[in-house]
């Protein structure tokens, strides 16, 4: 397959350029989160970032993918969910500030407000068309039911002595 917006010209699978541009951002994100550990620098005083990694679990099962996603403090009309054609699934989700400071006084807050975003390479086909969410207690739960085709690319292979 050839990338329609480059007319041919370069000879990349579409599906592997966007595969790498998710690796190098995933790769660039935890640069990023290892040099604020180094520095012993608490997390929310990141909030001056524009968007920060919610905390993700994911199992990989036989027949479907389930993946668990730390939203705290939203509410399920703040999140997004998408997945692409290529086997992307991004989380987006916004925690807003309610609290409002009418005096001159000042004020301390440690809490973080603003865009969270996580995009996560999914290792099977899935059928979008299936797939549910849920979101209780700040945890958003999604399952994503494999295809019969995914099912059938894995197949075991018996190793003879």
């Amino acid at each position: 397959m050839v990338c329609n917006k480059c007319e041919g010209k370069h000879n990349l699978p579409q599906k592997n350029y966007s595969k790498k541009v998710g690796e190098l951002r995933h790769n660039i994100n935890r640069a990023f989160d290892n040099f604020f550990n180094i520095l012993d620098y608490p997390l929310t005083s990141l909030s001056d970032f524009s968007f920060i990694e919610p905390k993700v679990e994911m199992v990989d099962g036989e027949n479907d993918i389930n993946i668990s996603v730390e939203l705290p403090g939203m509410n399920d009309d703040d999140i997004d969910i998408d997945v692409s054609e290529d086997g992307y699934l991004t989380v987006r989700g916004e925690k807003r500030s309610n609290v409002e400071n009418k005096s001159n006084g000042r004020y301390f807050s440690e809490r973080s407000y603003g865009m969270v975003s996580r995009t996560i390479p999914l290792p099977a086909d899935v059928d979008i068309d299936n797939t549910e969410a849920s979101f209780s207690n700040g945890v958003l739960k999604i399952h994503l039911p494999k295809t019969l085709a995914s099912k059938q690319k894995n197949r075991k292979i018996k190793v003879k002595k």
